[in-house]
């Protein structure tokens, strides 16, 4: 679950990290102006969308939160605007903890060169320092990122106050990310968290208390076709509300594995949906699946089934019953392999499906579409 901005200031108060007085609008901070206005979206590279605007009252800021809300971030439209007081700023810092899954551990991220370029400092700025699950955050740690950021006296005490709250709401929180982007040094020598990026596992969230705004925040509702998709009984993942194709597919592993192999080939990947126990529900429940993809609106669709140990002319029947329900618009490439496969081929294409038994010639006949990449 990805929380919005003030949900995570909310949290990084909550472990005592420092952050500017705001508040929801149509509240406004008690403090005098001028103020900072922030969109709520998920996305990222807000700021440099129109999504960060400063206001000198709160009668100017009224007026911008109005152009605000009918901007839209990637398809998102905001979901509140949150009003912040303004910081002097002297430096701004990029401090992280995420987990990384290659060392299965997490990993301490410190950069010099923070703010809305973040993405464009070079690689060689940010200092990775992997630490051990069974030893904790060290001593040690903190030293380096203090000396990386060639911080120290009163500043450098509070930055290490910082690490030691952002390491410990990952572990109480079970956080897959904390980030403050930038984490301000102010001209007085004070740090605060001037933004807040939190992803919390949800698998996790029975054993943790609720954030406050979480369950109506749009960044923690799944999607309109991954909602439709899971009334289905399969589970849907959109990836690119703009991409062209979508794929269904008999199993998780086999999901992963085609995702990657698609976007190897360069081809705009829509949504990705794993069929799971409903790959043999019946060609009703297959329905729902393809109505759903229907409503997405692919220019492609692209069915991939490997079965082990279920047949794949059952499969291919409810295909075709799938598609009496809901016909897939736009066009339609089916790869299917396993137990009578050959049966289930035939059965395909005599259905007019473009039919493949090799996963190769799919994803060929896939990238020679120009139109669609």
């Amino acid at each position: 679950m990805d929380l919005l901005e003030y949900q995570g200031k909310k949290l990084f108060a909550r472990y005592g990290i420092p952050i500017p007085k705001g508040a929801l609008w149509p509240e406004v901070p008690e403090c005098a102006g001028p103020f900072v206005l922030k969109a709520q979206v998920a996305t990222g590279k807000r700021g440099k969308r129109g999504g960060i605007r400063f206001a000198d009252d709160r009668g100017a800021a009224g007026q911008t939160v109005q152009e605000m809300e009918s901007l839209s971030f990637e398809g998102e439209t905001a979901a509140a605007v949150y009003v912040e007081q303004c910081l002097d700023i002297d430096r701004e810092i990029y401090l992280a903890l995420a987990i990384d899954r290659d060392r299965r551990c997490p990993v301490l991220l410190a950069s010099a060169e923070g703010g809305i370029d973040i993405e464009e400092a070079p690689a060689d700025s940010l200092l990775r320092l992997p630490i051990d699950s069974f030893l904790g955050l060290r001593g040690f740690h903190i030293a380096a990122v203090a000396r990386w950021l060639g911080v120290e006296g009163q500043t450098g005490e509070q930055l290490a106050e910082v690490v030691k709250a952002l390491y410990s709401l990952m572990l109480s929180e079970d956080a897959e990310l904390v980030e403050i982007n930038p984490l301000v040094v102010s001209a007085d020598g004070n740090v605060v968290a001037a933004d807040a990026k939190v992803s919390l596992d949800d698998n996790a969230a029975f054993r943790r208390l609720p954030v406050e705004g979480a369950s109506e925040s749009s960044a923690s509702r799944p999607s309109s076709f991954e909602q439709a998709v899971a009334e289905a009984g399969a589970v849907g993942i959109e990836i690119d509300p703009d991409g062209d194709i979508i794929a269904v597919v008999s199993g998780a592993g086999l999901m992963m594995a085609t995702l990657d192999i698609l976007c190897e080939a360069k081809l705009h990947v829509r949504a990705v949906v794993d069929l799971g126990g409903s790959v043999l529900a019946g060609g009703e429940v297959l329905g729902k699946v393809f109505q759903a993809v229907v409503a997405a609106g692919p220019r492609a669709t692209f069915l991939n089934a490997y079965m082990h140990t279920a047949l794949c002319d059952e499969l291919a029947r409810m295909m075709i019953e799938a598609q009496d329900i809901a016909p897939l618009e736009g066009r339609v490439l089916v790869r299917l392999k396993g137990r009578n496969s050959d049966v289930g081929r035939s059965l395909l294409s005599d259905q007019g499906f473009d039919v493949f038994e090799d996963l190769g010639p799919a994803i060929e006949t896939l990238t020679q579409a120009r139109e669609l990449v």
